[in-house]
């Protein structure tokens, strides 16, 4: 079970300041606010930081790909998935690096299954 003694206090606060200088477009922030609502519903992560780890993972994804966020506005659904999948794959690893014991990354891994369904269900083929 995963409490809030379960990430260390370094990984938190380093996410929480690459928060502060997160710039994305309204629609972009809507999707990403959803995403965070479901991982703090499941995840005992401040807020902050579990924003501060979604855009790194945003951020590492752009410089990998030499790509915007909004260039996936412009993209196929599949591709869009593809993407996202990506996107919420590499939080995953960057959450799981901040983990006191990594035998809680089960959970993470359910919470991040659980964001790629809602984003299917809901933004993918918007």
């Amino acid at each position: 079970m995963l409490d809030k003694n379960s990430f260390k206090p370094k990984a938190i606060s380093e996410a929480e300041k690459i928060y502060k200088k997160v710039q994305m477009d309204k629609e972009q922030h809507k999707i990403f606010l959803d995403f965070i609502d479901i991982l703090l519903k499941n995840l005992p992560l401040p807020e902050l930081a579990s924003k501060g780890i979604g855009w790194k993972a945003v951020s590492m994804w752009q410089v990998k790909h030499k790509k915007k966020l909004s260039d996936l506005l412009q993209a196929t659904p599949e591709d869009r998935i593809s993407s996202i999948e990506e996107i919420v794959n590499i939080f995953k690893d960057e959450a799981i690096k901040g983990l006191v014991n990594v035998e809680n990354e089960p959970i993470l891994s359910k919470t991040i299954g659980e964001v790629m369904e809602f984003y299917k269900e809901k933004y993918a083929f918007r």
